[in-house]
């Protein structure tokens, strides 16, 4: 759902069932990481609503609405701190998707070849036709989409980097070890939902 919600269009002459393409992992693993985490996608976006008060009503119902549905504490899937930040091994889930015909996908390595970087998905026309005729109507992923799109509006145009970087920002998750589970900030979004609207969550 990721890849094919964020991705945009594309053609490639040599993959013609091509449609559309995502690029870098690292920015899976950080959209991963908000979709999961709905309290550090609240904080996310009351920055944005500190800096731009013509948003501030719209976010504003958006994260008492996210409160008020307990979402921090009943959608939240912890993700593990590894080396740069929120990460979880997607390798066997690229494999499956690669397997069925949804996707393809390419990488390079650095000059030591012990790193791999500028990886590239490549969505199908087969995985578009299939999301847009048959799973997107599913009612057990809506949450999903929905939240998907949400993320998608606020901070669709950033780079894995970027999204990285804002999240260091937050102790608690900069601060996490590594191979440890980056815990809850549901405490830090309450204060910051008062300071900036002068209402509790």
């Amino acid at each position: 759902m990721i890849l094919y919600v964020f991705s945009e269009p594309h053609t490639d002459n040599e993959l013609p069932n091509v449609r559309k393409i995502f690029q870098s992992e690292q920015r899976i693993q950080k959209i991963d990481f908000l979709l999961r985490n709905p309290d550090y996608l609240c904080h996310e976006l009351l920055e944005k609503a500190k800096s731009n008060i013509s948003l501030q009503p719209e976010i504003k119902a958006i994260v008492k609405d996210i409160f008020a549905s307990k979402e921090p504490i009943f959608k939240r899937l912890e993700m593990e701190r590894f080396f740069f930040g929120a990460y979880e091994d997607i390798d066997d889930v690229i494999a499956f998707l690669k397997g069925i015909g949804f996707i393809d996908f390419s990488s390079k390595r650095r000059a030591d070849l012990k790193t791999t970087i500028e990886k590239k998905y490549y969505i199908t026309q087969y995985a578009i036709d299939k999301f847009e005729n048959e799973i997107e109507s599913l009612s057990s992923i809506q949450w999903y989409l929905n939240r998907c799109n949400l993320i998608k509006k606020y901070f669709g145009d950033l780079s894995g980097s970027q999204l990285r970087i804002s999240q260091y920002q937050i102790d608690e998750y900069k601060n996490t070890s590594y191979n440890e589970y980056i815990g809850s900030i549901n405490g830090i979004v309450s204060s910051e939902f008062y300071n900036l609207y002068s209402e509790t969550l």
